[in-house]
């Protein structure tokens, strides 16, 4: 005899559904605060919200990045990047110098000030205790959870 009630897959898709939408509301959340605290460091080293992209993908202790990489992480035209590199030159935040393993390229480098505007935002977020409610073993795991997470991939 058939079975009238719905197959496991059928019950399991609607609550997977509603899980995947909670978890991506609590992380827009999370993501709006921490856009806040590190706005407002930005404010006061007279950077614009569009160049946070920039100085993200040259996070301090990380390889050489080239102008063409931060475009490709950022899904933006190179000649955007240059821009604002140039932006931030002016700055005194960065600099420009040969690729260390390759000459014919050109990466981006924090200079002693840009180290000062990452270790201001660093301390603010931690500030901001966006993640108060858990224990250190819980943001460890919440830290290799989202290292795991694979952002889709732009056709």
């Amino acid at each position: 005899m058939a079975s009238t009630s719905p197959s496991h897959g059928d019950q399991t898709a609607p609550a997977d559904a509603e899980r995947t939408a909670e978890m991506i509301r609590i992380l827009l959340g999370l993501a709006d605060a921490a856009q806040a605290v590190v706005a407002d460091v930005l404010a006061e080293f007279d950077v614009t919200a569009s160049a946070a992209g920039v100085l993200w993908a040259l996070a301090p202790g990380g390889e050489p990045t080239t102008l063409r990489e931060i475009a490709g992480r950022l899904r933006c035209d190179p000649s955007t990047v240059s821009l604002t590199a140039d932006k931030l030159e002016s700055l005194g935040l960065v600099v420009r110098q040969p690729h260390p393993k390759d000459g014919r390229k050109r990466t981006l480098i924090l200079t002693d000030r840009g180290y000062e505007l990452w270790d201001a935002i660093s301390t603010r977020l931690h500030g901001a205790r966006l993640f108060t409610g858990l224990d250190t073993s819980e943001r460890d795991a919440l830290y290799g959870l989202l290292a795991q997470v694979q952002l889709p991939q732009q056709p």
